[in-house]
């Protein structure tokens, strides 16, 4: 095992529910892990924002959300689910294996909030909680009352800047339902895509995964 690999219980695999949590919809439409990714998701946000609140007292509401969201994202969750040591058990179907790891940060990502949600429906709440203190020990050590949280725009465009290149150009349209806003990059020859209610995160959410591809170049 690695050094920077997170060590998940044992006794957390021979749970129904936590095998469950890896089993992509791209193998399974009935049987997949996307209801406990939508309770993990939960609990995850009430287990981080009562750390938040109660580690920084002195925060506004404003600040506080800031902090979270920097925690928990498409980029942050991916990379703490690419650190445990049964990532590999993580069933997609043959043509998902084969996109690249740009469109698979949402699967990572979603797989983590499923594998909350079964600790949850198998130990209960403080077990849970456990286990999302254990996956954010060192994101949450590198917090402090003036860190200086920027989203994933920002961020994308100082490393770009860094780089002396040109900041991307955000194509969003709206779905034919008009629900949902799509957005779209192209950079490096690549095209990164998201989507989302709010126009804004749509274009976060990309900035996002063209963060991950530059950390992984």
């Amino acid at each position: 095992m690695s050094k920077n690999s997170i060590a998940v219980n044992h006794l957390y695999l021979e749970l129904p529910s936590f095998k469950q949590a890896f089993i992509h919809k791209s193998v399974s439409s009935d049987h997949n892990n996307e209801r406990l990714e939508f309770l993990g998701d939960a609990v995850l946000e009430v287990v981080v924002s009562e750390y938040l609140f109660n580690r920084f007292v002195a925060l506004d509401e404003g600040k506080l959300t800031q902090m979270r969201a920097s925690l928990v994202n498409t980029q942050s969750l991916s990379g703490i689910f690419q650190q445990l040591d049964c990532k590999d058990l993580l069933q997609t179907s043959k043509g998902t294996k084969k996109l690249d790891e740009t469109h698979k940060h949402s699967i990572y990502a979603g797989t983590l909030e499923a594998c909350i949600g079964a600790i949850f429906i198998e130990l209960g709440f403080e077990e849970s909680k456990v286990f999302i203190l254990q996956l954010f020990k060192n994101n949450f050590s590198y917090l402090n009352e003036s860190s200086e949280l920027k989203d994933a725009k920002s961020r994308l465009q100082e490393a770009l800047q860094a780089r002396g290149a040109e900041p991307p150009k955000y194509s969003v349209v709206s779905n034919k339902e008009g629900n949902n806003f799509d957005c779209s990059v192209t950079f490096n020859g690549k095209t990164f895509r998201a989507s989302d209610v709010i126009k804004k995160e749509s274009e976060q959410k990309v900035a996002a995964l063209i963060l991950l591809e530059l950390d992984g170049s």
